[in-house]
C-alpha cells in the first residue's frame, strides 16, 4: 500500500469515528427531545416550539453556512418525528 493510500485509509477511519459520534449524539438529542415533547403535551402544550426550532436552524446556519440550515432541519425532523397536519374539525355526527 502506498503512503497516499495509507493516509486516505487513516483519514477515512477518522471520518468513521466522527460519524459514529454524530450518530450517538443524534440519538441522545432525540431522547431529550422526546422527553420535552412528552412534558409539553402532558402540560396541555404543543409538541414542539416553532420559535425555538427557528433559533436552532439559525444557529446552525451561522456556524455552518446555508447547508447548516438544511442539516439542522434534518436533525430537528429526526428528533421530533413527523408532525401531523392540523385537522379541521369535521361535522358532528
Amino acid at each position: 500500500m502506498s503512503g497516499g493510500e495509507e493516509t486516505v485509509d487513516r483519514l477515512r477511519a477518522g471520518i468513521d469515528e466522527v460519524d459514529a459520534e454524530l450518530q450517538r449524539l443524534a440519538a441522545r438529542r432525540r431522547e431529550l427531545s422526546n422527553q420535552i415533547q412528552s412534558l409539553r403535551m402532558r402540560g396541555g402544550g404543543v409538541r414542539y416550539d416553532a420559535d425555538r426550532e427557528q433559533r436552532v436552524v439559525a444557529s446552525y446556519a451561522a456556524v455552518l453556512g446555508p447547508d447548516g440550515a438544511d442539516f439542522a432541519e434534518a436533525v430537528l425532523r429526526f428528533c421530533r418525528g413527523p408532525v401531523e397536519p392540523r385537522r379541521s374539525p369535521g361535522p358532528s355526527s
